[in-house]
């Protein structure tokens, strides 16, 4: 009889515990819980924070007791979900957050680039950029977010703090605006360039910390990649004085 072969991390047992993963990550970032296959709906989520321990957050509370803590939540997932809130509300630590800014951020690099508005856009992107790598929390939101649809209570939240973070951002922009003198194409509103320049920042946020030495690589006459592509992006969106959309505007290129 020949020996049983060893176990190895290739062999089909251990394709089946593999693929049994694969369900569950795959179950994690599904659109709501009834996407899940039925024998999944009973997990708990979002797991993207189970590594958080209770254990560890009572040690570092220094003398409150596990007692007082389940005092106040009677299950993890409640806890997650208040700590998520209170990180990404920046309440341990209101004045460290980096995302709030009011219209002197905007008139401060008007000055500082001297009304050039190539120079305003790489001063305002690379310093958001950089500042948001500073802190680790920024990338909160990119962990918890493809499970937010299966929480509603923690999306609203959530919600609720986004569209209070970029009311200044918006309105900075249309500060900028009015200040050179500018207009936006037909189409583009200061919601659709603040929401397009949001979710490209979320992408080189990722990015940033998937490629660094190739996004420090890519940076070109003292601007970085983000730089460059919102300063692109600008030129698509504002209107020279030809009243063209962008589309017509491309068009008109050929």
């Amino acid at each position: 009889m020949s020996p049983r072969p060893a176990p190895t991390r290739g062999d089909d047992t251990a394709r089946r515990f593999l693929d049994a993963a694969a369900q569950l990550i795959d179950a994690m970032f599904v659109s709501s819980v009834d996407d899940r296959p039925p024998r999944l709906r009973s997990l708990d989520f979002p797991a993207a924070l189970e590594w958080l321990r209770i254990e560890d957050v009572v040690r570092l509370t220094d003398g409150v007791s596990r007692k007082a803590f389940h005092n106040r939540w009677e299950t993890k997932d409640a806890f997650i979900r208040d700590a998520v809130i209170h990180t990404i509300l920046y309440r341990d630590q209101p004045d460290a957050d980096p995302t709030r800014t009011d219209q002197r951020t905007f008139a401060d690099a008007a000055r500082l680039a001297q009304g050039t508005l190539s120079r305003i856009t790489a001063l305002l992107a690379d310093d958001l950029l950089n500042t948001l790598l500073q802190h680790p929390r920024s990338f909160l939101l990119m962990h918890v977010g493809p499970v937010l649809a299966q929480h509603p209570d923690l999306h609203d939240a959530i919600l609720d703090r986004l569209h209070e973070t970029r009311r200044p951002w918006y309105e900075g922009y249309g500060y900028l605006l009015t200040t050179l003198g500018m207009r936006l194409r037909p189409g583009w509103t200061i919601e659709r360039v603040g929401m397009a320049i949001t979710a490209m920042l979320d992408g080189f946020l990722l990015r940033t910390r998937v490629h660094p030495a190739e996004m420090q690589a890519l940076r070109w006459e003292n601007a970085s990649l983000f730089a460059d592509t919102i300063t692109a992006f600008s030129l698509g969106v504002v209107d020279t004085g030809s009243g063209l959309s962008a589309r017509a505007a491309l068009d008109a290129t050929r």
